[in-house]
């Protein structure tokens, strides 16, 4: 059961992580504005925080195996440092890779209409 394996837990734990600590900075932020912070403002930051952790948990499942080896500091090739990234930036950086995902699709449509 890979739920219970340490290195499962490691690095989902650390995508988690890294989520948690971009949710700490939304509120850092949020707090330091000056303004009063309403009901409604911890809503958003609790569901930015879920999304955060969602997108974190997802990007890790996908692509953290995969990226560790393009990394060229060989201290640096650990997956749950690619996790925590991920939990931390993914939520934000995300969006950015919607432009490029589409132009792959619509390339790998096309060579396949191609084909036939």
């Amino acid at each position: 059961m890979p739920w219970r394996d340490p290195d499962w837990i490691g690095r989902y734990g650390m995508a988690m992580a890294g989520a948690g600590l971009y949710g700490l900075y939304l509120f850092a932020i949020k707090t330091r504005s000056g303004g009063q912070l309403t009901r409604k403002d911890l809503n958003w930051l609790l569901l930015n925080v879920v999304c955060a952790v969602l997108s974190g948990l997802l990007l890790t499942f996908v692509f953290a195996d995969r990226l560790v080896g393009f990394i060229p500091w060989a201290s640096l090739r650990d997956v749950g440092l690619v996790a925590f990234a991920f939990g931390v930036f993914g939520w934000e950086l995300l969006p950015l890779m919607f432009p490029k995902a589409l132009r792959w699709a619509e390339n790998a449509v096309d060579k396949a209409g191609g084909a036939q």
